[in-house]
């Protein structure tokens, strides 16, 4: 049944393209955007220490779910380095980073999907969707600043966000088969690519963006979340 797992990668695409729009149209201040992007993180943390690494943590015992965690760590931070700096990558490093990260928290999302509880895949949904959105705004409106037409600006927004939807489909069909405890260190792994990106990317750019400040909105988009696992 993939009507789920399409209404969440529906539930990620939908602030993508919002976000562009808003950018393209009325840029926000970017105090507001780090505010965002620390709601998102706070949001991030409650569902892969819950859905993502806790269940992991219970089925396969705590070597293995540890090791998976750190297998997913290395693996996002690997591909980091491979690919170099965002902000070598055509100039664009927002879209960029919205690429590499939705891949890394729309595959995880898929698989959260596949045997879990209601609220945990939710939280992560809730995350996904916060850090997507001021992303857009500010990568939206750079490219339009940099003399790109509005219609290129929102045809590539639209389109990184129906490929990261499909994500999220086509990760959750593929381990649908899979036994219990192999999908519990799958969402491990997809736990920590999640942690590596809030450390890397996320928390960062809301913290330059919005000082010490921003620990109020983590905190809230934690407490937001925690209530709906």
């Amino acid at each position: 049944m993939v009507l789920v797992p399409a209404l969440y990668g529906l539930g990620t695409a939908v602030p993508l393209v919002v976000g562009a729009v808003v950018g393209v149209y009325l840029p926000l201040p970017r105090r507001i955007v780090a505010a965002l992007l620390a709601f998102a993180s706070g949001a991030l943390i409650t569902g892969l220490a819950f859905e993502l690494f806790a269940p992991a943590f219970r089925t396969a015992g705590s070597g293995p779910a540890a090791a998976s965690l750190f297998v997913g760590t290395g693996l996002y931070v690997g591909v980091k380095y491979r690919v170099g700096s965002s902000g070598e990558l055509g100039g664009y490093p927002l879209l960029a980073a919205v690429v590499f990260d939705g891949l890394a928290e729309n595959v995880t999302l898929g698989v959260a999907l596949v045997g879990g509880s209601a609220g945990g895949p939710l939280a992560i949904l809730v995350g996904v969707a916060a850090n997507n959105l001021p992303e857009a705004i500010a990568g939206a409106a750079g490219m339009t600043e940099s003399g790109r037409s509005v219609v290129w600006t929102l045809g590539v927004w639209t389109g990184t966000a129906a490929g990261l939807a499909a994500a999220v489909v086509v990760s959750n069909v593929a381990v649908a088969g899979v036994g219990p405890t192999t999908l519990a260190l799958v969402r491990a792994t997809g736990g920590g690519a999640v942690l590596a990106s809030l450390a890397v990317e996320i928390m960062p750019d809301a913290y330059e963006g919005g000082g010490p400040s921003v620990a109020f909105a983590t905190a809230s988009g934690f407490l937001v979340t925690f209530l709906l696992v």
